[in-house]
């Protein structure tokens, strides 16, 4: 099984990450989404325990998904399954582990990391997933509890399908969802812990632009539906 971590603008969150993960014999692929230099550092001190591969600008999350998968296709041939986490600390190594192990159990199948939203959710995420998750049903006519989770498993021979869905930022995930329902990849959800480090101020997620991007895939959707 891979780790596949975009990461823009990390803090001590990976390392922390990495580094349960490293003692749990997970191979690890970090992409260092065009980061500031003063990141590099951390990027630096992790090169011995994860691949870490460049990108010279800010492309998006979907791109560093992608460069990842492309890498893995190319250079790890003989993993089973693939794993997609967030490199702000919002996913427990317990839970990507559970995680990897229902796609054992599921292997056909995309398996999503599904939080539960209560609590302390800070209200632009507990919105954002609800309207997404109303206009997901709307337009495909099936539920799901999280559609904004960035915890996500699927088997190795789904990388050129992943390849090939279009969006470069966090468009990127919507569409893997709607290409999952017109290609009938089923889907699992499987609970996990409901995490906003500091009021998940360290999400790079702009509401407006990106959200517009999201709801952009709904309209075309609908208009090729």
């Amino acid at each position: 099984m891979v780790v596949v971590i975009p990461a823009y603008e990390p803090n001590e969150e990976l390392e922390n990450l990495v580094s349960e993960l490293n003692c749990m014999n997970y191979r690890i692929v970090i992409v260092n989404d065009g980061s500031s230099p003063d990141k590099n550092v951390i990027f630096e001190r992790l090169k011995d325990k994860a691949m870490i591969l460049h990108h010279t600008v800010n492309y998006g999350k979907g791109r560093a998904i992608k460069t990842a998968l492309h890498y893995i296709l190319e250079n790890m041939p003989e993993e089973s399954g693939v794993v997609t986490v967030d490199a702000d600390g919002q996913h427990q190594s317990n839970d990507i582990v559970s995680v990897c192990q229902s796609l054992r159990y599921h292997n056909e199948k995309l398996i999503l990391g599904v939080r539960k939203f209560e609590g302390k959710v800070p209200l632009r995420s507990r919105f954002g997933n609800a309207v997404t998750r109303a206009v997901f049903s709307l337009t495909s006519g099936k539920k799901l509890r999280d559609t904004q989770t960035g915890l996500r498993a699927f088997r190795t021979e789904l990388i050129p399908f992943m390849l090939n869905i279009k969006g470069d930022r966090y468009e990127y995930e919507m569409n893997m969802l709607i290409a999952a329902k017109e290609y009938q990849i089923p889907i699992e959800e499987f609970p996990i812990q409901t995490i906003y480090l500091a009021n998940n101020e360290s999400s790079h997620f702009n509401p407006f632009i990106d959200s517009i991007r999201i709801y952009k895939v709904f309209f075309k959707f609908m208009l090729s539906s």
